[in-house]
């Protein structure tokens, strides 16, 4: 069963990040035209986050309980919306995804939609160990948490972006603007990921606890997080530092080699949120 639910909160984070991020990278670029594509993949996106975040609840609901995932739990499932947070987070999330739906529907503005995605993005950190704080404490967790969800949104919706753009043959001239431009808001993304991550482990583990983090298997496993966050940082490095001149240079034949180092930056963030829909199942403390 935590598999199933692992794979359920990976889903959901795939799909909420790609609401977010796509126009939030859209946006940076100042490429607000939203085309009947870009419609049709946001609106499939937010309508996926209602149905994932539907699943997440069953499965979380069934892990807890240690009963199959159908039929589900009716009355577990009334007690989790009603005497828990994940019904506030889920009404809050609900909300977002519908004014994306919304917008699409009557006014389809970027910036806006970028808004509202990122507010569904954030609603990802009231439903892991960040919602579970009280006080001040709990507070300064949850936007922490929300905030690192966002930045890692608009880092992965920029990975979907560009990716999509070399594989799909756009101009090495358009390539070479889009890596130029999106290196300031990347560095932005990355102290914000920096800064909040490291909030959020003294928060989850304490400071006293962080020497012995790494004989967990929830310290493991942040480690993992680390090392292929690291190798993303190498890569973004690499293609603004060495393929972007390159391409300025050579301009198409430099392609093959950006679309190679994009298509395994993506695949460690996909990693990377496997890792983290692991995390929010585990126990901090606990051993390997």
């Amino acid at each position: 069963m935590d598999a199933i639910l692992i794979a359920a909160r990976f889903a959901l984070y795939v799909d909420l990040a790609a609401l977010a991020g796509l126009p939030m990278f859209w946006w940076s670029m100042a490429d607000l035209a939203m085309t009947p594509p870009r419609r049709i993949a946001l609106a499939v996106l937010a309508l996926g986050g209602l149905a994932l975040s539907a699943f997440w609840l069953i499965a979380s609901a069934a892990a807890m309980a240690g009963t199959p995932l159908f039929p589900a739990d009716a009355e577990l499932l009334a007690t989790l919306l009603r005497d828990t947070p994940i019904g506030t987070v889920l009404a809050w999330r609900g909300a977002a995804l519908a004014i994306v739906l919304l917008l699409l529907a009557v006014v389809p503005r970027t910036p806006a939609l970028a808004l509202a995605g990122a507010g569904a993005a954030a609603t990802l950190a009231g439903v892991g160990h960040a919602g579970a704080g009280e006080g001040a404490a709990g507070w300064l967790h949850c936007l922490a948490d929300g905030l690192h969800a966002v930045a890692a949104a608009g880092w992965f919706g920029a990975l979907l972006a560009l990716t999509g753009g070399v594989i799909w043959r756009v101009s090495s001239y358009r390539s070479t603007y889009a890596l130029h431009r999106f290196s300031i808001f990347g560095t932005v993304f990355v102290a914000t990921l920096v800064v909040t991550g490291a909030i959020n482990t003294v928060m989850i583990a304490g400071l006293a606890a962080l020497p012995a983090l790494a004989t967990t298997l929830y310290g493991q496993l942040l480690i993992a997080k680390l090392v292929l966050f690291g190798g993303m940082l190498l890569l973004a490095a690499s293609n603004r530092w060495r393929l972007t001149p390159r391409l300025m240079r050579e301009g198409a034949a430099a392609i093959p080699a950006l679309r190679r180092s994009l298509v395994v930056e993506t695949a460690f963030a996909l990693a990377i949120m496997v890792v983290v829909a692991a995390l929010g199942t585990l126990d901090p403390t606990a051993a390997p």
